[in-house]
């Protein structure tokens, strides 16, 4: 009995393990907190990109943002690696590409108006002779 418990805790930490792999880039909200900031249009969702680049420094510039799979940004991003974007109330998917890097595709995440949406988006670099994300879907 004793080593059924401990094969299916092995188990369950590699299934967890592998979900939190960010092998290829990864995208997750860090905290989510009532907008605090003036001027963000009524009715409408805050969220705060910061994009960390392979070698873990902010990366300033050259970032798609597709959003629903139909707008595509190019966001305004300062020094340290932030941009901001409001969106509509509901559940949009998100996906960012950069040239030599992964891609990283979130799934549909929840908004509700008038929250701050904190979001910390990695990129990881692709093998050497891949060719660039930024034109790849």
């Amino acid at each position: 009995m004793k080593k059924l418990i401990c094969l299916l805790l092995l188990l369950a930490s590699m299934y967890k393990a592998s979900a939190q792999n960010c092998e290829k880039g990864c995208g997750k909200v860090t905290k989510v907190e009532p907008t605090t900031i003036k001027g963000v249009k009524p009715n409408r969702a805050l969220l705060i990109f910061k994009y960390i680049g392979p070698d873990g420094k902010p990366v300033k510039n050259r970032i798609k943002l597709i959003l629903d799979k139909k707008d595509t940004l190019t966001p305004n991003i300062d020094k340290t690696g932030t941009s901001k974007l409001t969106v509509a109330p509901g559940a949009h998917k998100l996906k960012f590409k950069a040239n030599y890097w992964y891609g990283v595709k979130m799934e549909p995440v929840p908004f509700k108006t008038g929250f701050t949406y904190h979001f910390l988006i990695r990129f990881e670099a692709q093998e050497i002779g891949a060719t660039k994300t930024i034109e790849q879907d």
